[in-house]
């Protein structure tokens, strides 16, 4: 499980520095995940949740990470603009000010984001029996990891960016922004032009899969076969 969490946060890294184009924004995103690590592990200590499977096999980095790659990409971009249009590398005072904007800017739709997925495994805390033993500590971990993360990026994040971002800002698209663009600048061009008939296909669709999600089979926990002998 070490070395799967080691790899997936490599690969957020790799992943942010491709998308984002600067190295600098990329690692100051990508310690969001070690942080809020530290957040979840210190809940779990103090609340006697164990680190297994079922409790860490939720975390996600993508989400984690979700809010501070909003605020890093709106600081990046206020900070291309404004030494752009001063013609000018910013002072310190100057780049406090746009990171501060920049973050109060995007704060509110961070936040709102954030606690709507915290929500979503509320309901697992209200279990009792079996059911509470197995999905509870599961709900406590992934909700402790997004308050953590959603502290960090309103906090230490802008910071962060403010300090280490470096007095030269460039807002670029690499090749793969630019291809995904032109890909869906046409797609969504259609879409706006044909509202009626996307709109009655998607919900069709929703009805075509609450039909088939009736059909499913269940079961309490899946069987795994991960080579171990239970004595």
């Amino acid at each position: 499980m070490k070395k799967n969490l080691v790899e997936g946060a490599l690969l957020v890294v790799a992943v942010l520095f491709v998308f984002l184009g600067n190295i600098r924004a990329a690692i100051i995103t990508a310690t969001v995940i070690p942080l809020a690590m530290l957040f979840t592990f210190t809940g779990m200590v103090s609340n006697k949740v164990s680190a297994n499977l079922l409790s860490l096999g939720a975390l996600d980095f993508g989400i984690i990470i979700d809010g501070a790659v909003v605020i890093v990409e709106n600081c990046v971009r206020r900070l291309a603009h404004a030494q752009e249009h001063h013609g000018r590398t910013l002072t310190r005072s100057e780049r406090f000010h746009e990171v501060f904007a920049a973050a109060k800017e995007a704060r509110r739709p961070l936040l709102f984001g954030q606690i709507i997925i915290m929500i979503v495994y509320l309901p697992m805390f209200a279990l009792t029996g079996v059911e509470g033993k197995m999905f509870t500590p599961m709900a406590f971990t992934v909700v402790a990891a997004l308050i953590g993360a959603m502290i960090l990026s309103v906090t230490f994040i802008p910071a962060a960016i403010a300090l280490f971002i470096g007095e030269k800002v460039a807002e670029k698209e690499n090749f793969i922004m630019v291809g995904a663009k032109r890909l869906y600048e046409p797609m969504l061009k259609v879409i706006m032009e044909n509202k009626a008939v996307v709109l009655t296909f998607a919900a069709a669709l929703i009805v075509v899969c609450g039909v088939v999600a009736t059909r499913l089979g269940s079961e309490f926990v899946p069987s795994l076969n991960e080579g171990d002998i239970a004595i």
